[in-house]
């Protein structure tokens, strides 16, 4: 503790000493400091005087301030650290029982609080004395400093570090606070609850702590989260009264039913989503009439679980629904909700790492979609299709067939302009795919461009800290990465929400996984090897996860041990043979990995094996197909064979357009850069074309 802390914790204990026992008019400087006991020379627990105690305070308000907290302070030690909440309505009970605490501290020490209500009003003689301008003295940072400066300005703060973090517990419950957030929203809370506490000695204590959380839930919480906790809190109230109405009765699987919408289409709340779906689910029941509200409530649950990287229960979910629709009488679109549940299975396959076996299935569902759709208009045969769509455009990236992937996802992002305008969210959502699609396909500028546009979109309607939002932060920080700006990617993971626990436990821990990979990548570009590894310490280890390890290892020059894990990854995708993607990446990894090794026969095994997928499985063009012939082309040259680079490197200086109208690799990719390079190096430079001129200087 600070020596002026120490002196104003002295001051606090022997204020409170004086004002318990006497008036306010009654209790002079002198009286208090008299009872100060602090070290002195060699005396010890010696009193001072007025002069000394004056100097301290400045003002007789902050020896009433201070009173409070050394009195407030003894009444709550040793109370334990709040628990965590999952409801808005758990929150609002957590502040109100803080609240309460406080109103039973008022009735406890009534005197006292009454002599400090008359004294934080108190304006000293010097002080009215127009010539005698007075400075606020300079207390240093601390708990006693805080309530002294407070209390000179007239206000009373003591309560607020024992609120401080029974707030943030409570604003975790829908978001995480700024930084100082909880500090500034205690102080102000604690100002309030002492002066209506203090003005209305009377008052039913539980009553006033309901009125004073409800305000702060008002005040601060809603303009901190959005409106959308105001919309949950109220359908987290009706759930609550309908239970001590009927508990389990049909009133309350309708309310309950309204707390699922509100978590799914407002919130960010995913994890607890998904538990009310499952609840609910539970209560629906098997009344016919129910049905295809069970089959709905089964499906969105599904889908929540899928976004939370549970693929097990999505695909569960899924099925249920299938089976559910499957017994539908004829009145109901039988056909409808059974395709539904297959687009939704096709996802699931993408999610597991399948997404060719999910390409297909999804190629079947747009088929049996695009009967009857009408050339014009917004109807729900039109939106279920454009939805597809946008699936098949993301696994046709996923599965290395990227021109594909764009020119389907430059069709969906036309059809939704045109249909629904250029700033609608749905609009901006396929934007996104549009963006992955140009990614993965070595366009990382018209990428970042299409996701700009869509995150300033998506931001305006959806919860910052929700998944979409986040979602595309993640792509962003990858397509910096991509781009070659690895310290960016990093900058923009740094302090990002997705990277926190309460992300991992409240919304998406796949999404949160997904950034970390990300920056792991980042951070083994950057040079920064050690913190990638502790990053990937802490994930699962999936295919995903021991790539980028091996990388890292490669970069730290522990290539014998990459190239045993990548012989492990190469041996599971065998057998898996789906993912295309990622088993070119690891070709390349492990191609590298025997460069190193000096092991040529399995370098040019591996690097063998790439160019196949790219003439099978994937498009040829594909960066990490291209990636592996320039790796090969400075093989080449570093070996004498430099007649041979020029083949090599000619897909990837080649600037014709291909069937997406884009050349293979976009301007600024690192990978052009270092082909035009090595090409430069081993006297073949790339010709310039007129068009690449800047026309002004012609």
């Amino acid at each position: 503790m600070l020596a002026q802390e120490r002196r104003l914790a002295a001051i606090a204990a022997a204020s409170a000493a004086a004002f318990r026992r006497s008036d306010y008019h009654q209790v002079r400087a002198e009286d208090v400091a008299e009872r100060v006991r602090l070290p002195r020379g060699a005396e010890k627990d010696s009193g001072r005087s007025a002069v000394w105690l004056y100097n301290e305070v400045r003002s007789r308000r902050v020896l009433v301030a201070l009173a409070v907290k050394h009195a407030f302070d003894e009444f709550t030690s040793g109370e334990p650290a709040p628990e965590p909440t999952r409801s808005v309505l758990g929150a609002q009970a957590l502040v109100t029982t803080a609240l309460r605490r406080i109103a039973r501290f008022h009735q406890l020490e009534r005197f006292m609080l009454a002599q400090v209500r008359l004294g934080i009003g108190d304006i000293s003689t010097s002080e009215k004395r127009p010539s005698a301008a007075q400075t606020p003295p300079g207390w240093l940072p601390g708990t006693f400093g805080a309530a002294a400066a407070a209390g000179w300005e007239g206000r009373v703060t003591a309560y607020a570090e024992y609120l401080a973090p029974r707030l943030r517990e409570a604003a975790l419950t829908v978001t995480v606070p700024p930084e100082g957030w909880d500090r500034h929203s205690a102080e102000r809370l604690s100002e309030l609850a002492f002066r209506a506490m203090v003005d209305d000695p009377e008052g039913p204590v539980d009553h006033q702590a309901n009125a004073l959380a409800a305000y702060w839930l008002s005040r601060d919480l809603v303009p901190l989260a959005g409106e959308w906790a105001d919309r949950l809190h109220t359908a987290e109230r009706t759930c609550e009264l309908t239970e001590r109405v009927g508990p389990n009765g049909r009133a309350r699987v309708r309310a309950l039913d309204v707390v699922f919408q509100v978590l799914l289409d407002d919130s960010p709340l995913l994890v607890r989503a998904a538990e009310v779906g499952a609840e609910l689910t539970g209560l629906i029941g098997d009344n016919p009439g129910d049905q295809p509200w069970r089959c709905d409530v089964a499906s969105r649950r599904g889908l929540a679980l899928l976004r939370l990287g549970d693929t097990a229960g999505a695909r569960a979910g899924f099925e249920e629904s299938a089976r559910i629709a499957a017994d539908f009488p004829d009145t109901y679109d039988r056909e409808s909700y059974a395709i539904r549940a297959e687009h939704n299975l096709a996802e699931v396959l993408v999610e597991e790492g399948r997404p060719a076996a999910g390409r297909l299935a999804l190629l079947r569902v747009a088929e049996k979609r695009a009967r009857g759709v009408p050339e014009i208009g917004v109807g729900p045969a039109w939106r279920r299709l454009t939805l597809s769509r946008q699936a098949l455009a993301g696994v046709e990236t996923r599965s290395g067939r990227v021109v594909a992937g764009v020119t389907l996802a430059e069709q969906v992002v036309a059809d939704r302009e045109e249909r629904l305008g250029p700033d609608n969210v749905n609009t901006a959502s396929a934007r996104v795919t549009l963006a992955e699609a140009l990614l993965a396909a070595g366009h990382p500028a018209q990428a970042r461009h299409h996701l700009t546009e869509a995150l300033r979109l998506r931001e305006l309607h959806l919860p910052k800290e929700g998944y979409w939002p986040q979602y595309d932060l993640v792509r962003l920080a990858e397509i910096e990465l991509s781009a070659g700006f690895p310290a960016q990617a990093v900058r923009l993971l740094e302090e990002a929400i997705v990277m926190s626990p309460w992300f991992a436990e409240r919304v998406s821990p796949r999404l949160r996984r997904d950034a970390v990979l990300i920056r792991a990548r980042a951070l083994v570009a950057s040079g920064d090897v050690a913190r990638a590894l502790d990053d990937l310490e802490r994930l699962p280890p999936d295919r995903a996860a021991r790539r980028v390890r091996a990388a890292a290892m490669l970069a730290m020059g522990e290539t014998e041990a990459a190239s045993r894990l990548l012989a492990t990854i190469a041996e599971a995708e065998r057998e898996l043979d789906d993912d295309h993607p990622g088993q070119a990446e690891t070709l390349l990894l492990m191609a590298r990995a025997a460069t190193v090794l000096a092991d040529d026969d399995a370098a040019s095994t591996a690097s063998s094996a790439l160019a196949a997928l790219g003439k099978e499985a994937m498009d040829p063009t594909h960066p990490l197909v291209l990636a592996g012939r320039l790796d090969t082309a400075l093989q080449r040259a570093r070996t004498g064979h430099a007649s041979e680079v020029r083949e090599l490197l000619a897909p990837l200086l080649d600037r014709k357009v291909l069937p997406h109208r884009k050349p293979a690799l976009g301007d600024g990719h690192p990978l052009l850069a270092e082909a035009r390079a090595l090409a430069t190096r081993v006297g073949d430079p790339p010709s310039a074309l007129p068009e690449d001129r800047l026309w002004e200087d012609l």
